[in-house]
């Protein structure tokens, strides 16, 4: 939502082949697969960042999809890509209603009133019997320079949720589970090392973690996170919440 225009190029130029982006548009496209009415479903993607995700959904043969992006080159981008998106504020966006929600690492870069203001738009453009699929960034030990890079203001663990619907009696959490729980150690290591070199006033360059690695390790963070889908339904632990709330 805030994050500067090097950071929307560089998401641009890998959200089709890096690993963490296909896992989460993986993940996503399983929760639409299960809909009895897929691929005919009319989704918003709010927050849709260069757009890779509605791309990946056209895909898969929906036709009915639309998104919106607070920044101007994510527009841009997404644009590029000729998809229907148009810029504007999640906190007060009005589309109309939609079978599918998606808004994915967008709310962690909201204080608390935005917060309130974002899920309540959320709410409002889902349909009687409309999920939203949402995905953010968890557990502050994970904080680091990419959270810098990327404007978060906090990171989530499943109790926020819970407490947000807790004014949505008609709202029910269907699915939550943390993922990326087998590379957690190799995250942690490196978002300790990066808070530590914050401390001391060593980081020149403040970058997310948005780059390609090399095509062997790329595949096997993929093949990694792959598994873990397959093997866990829920994850008690990693650096991202994923979450199917359904209205009735």
């Amino acid at each position: 939502m805030f994050i500067n225009y090097q950071e929307y190029q560089a998401m641009y130029e890998v959200e089709d082949s890096l690993w963490w982006y296909r896992i989460l548009h993986d993940r996503v496209v399983e929760e639409l697969k299960s809909h009895p009415h897929f691929p005919q479903l009319k989704i918003l993607d709010a927050g849709c960042g260069t757009g890779g995700l509605m791309s990946r959904l056209l895909k898969e043969g929906v036709q009915d999809i639309q998104g919106f992006d607070f920044n101007e080159h994510a527009v841009a981008f997404s644009g590029d890509r000729g998809l229907n998106v148009q810029q504007g504020d999640i906190t007060r966006f009005s589309l109309g209603q939609f079978d599918v929600v998606i808004s994915n690492d967008v709310l962690y870069q909201m204080d608390d009133e935005g917060l309130e203001q974002a899920f309540y738009r959320l709410y409002a453009a889902l349909k009687p019997g409309g999920i939203l699929i949402t995905n953010n960034q968890a557990f502050p030990v994970f904080r680091g320079i990419h959270d810098l890079a990327v404007g978060s203001k906090r990171r989530f663990v499943l109790k926020d949720f819970e407490k947000l619907l807790e004014k949505y009696p008609d709202l029910k959490l269907e699915k939550a589970t943390y993922w990326s729980l087998f590379l957690s150690p190799l995250i942690l290591i490196a978002r300790t090392i990066q808070r530590i070199q914050l401390k001391l006033n060593l980081v020149k360059e403040v970058k997310s973690d948005v780059s390609l690695p090399s095509p062997w390790l790329n595949q096997f963070f993929y093949t990694l996170c792959t598994w873990e889908r397959k093997i866990l339904k829920a994850s008690p632990f990693g650096s991202s919440l994923f979450l199917r709330i359904r209205k009735a």
